[in-house]
């Protein structure tokens, strides 16, 4: 594992962009496994995983810990703003296939995981779906401000 120090993790407005690929393997994995092993349970670890990144912070984020260290260092970063809100998508889209499981619409739980697996795949690929919705919402609250 790598050395991950609590100063490391310390109130930054940006973090490495292998920190960020490391939490969007994570996901990916965690929702390949749950469609392969047809145990939609499975998606309550990565939901677990942001939501307590969310509330506590990035050093509490395991897929970082796990697999961060598999990418190579990065100077590039990504916005505490933009992962964030890249964040509350993953949240939604966990959310809403789990809660289709409960109600056995299985039509709703797959759709969601299909676009937050397109997202992840796209993200680990370089193209960040999630930034360029919220630069849209960002550009639709400007025009309307005006």
């Amino acid at each position: 594992m790598s050395n991950f120090n609590e100063s490391s993790y310390d109130c930054v407005n940006d973090f490495p962009l292998h920190w960020v690929r490391g939490n969007q393997l994570g996901i990916l994995l965690s929702v390949v496994a749950s469609v392969l092993t047809q145990q939609a349970w499975v998606l309550v670890i990565p939901l677990a995983v942001q939501l307590i990144s969310r509330w506590a912070g990035i050093r509490y984020n395991i897929f970082v810990r796990i697999f961060s260290p598999i990418f190579p260092k990065s100077s590039r970063t990504e916005s505490r703003e933009l992962l964030r809100f890249n964040n509350l998508l993953a949240i939604l889209m966990l959310a809403v296939a789990l809660i289709a499981w409960l109600l056995q619409a299985t039509v709703l739980m797959y759709t969601s995981l299909i676009i937050l697996s397109t997202a992840v795949v796209a993200a680990l690929f370089g193209f960040c779906m999630g930034c360029f919705m919220y630069f849209q919402w960002k550009q639709f609250k400007a025009r309307r401000r005006t």
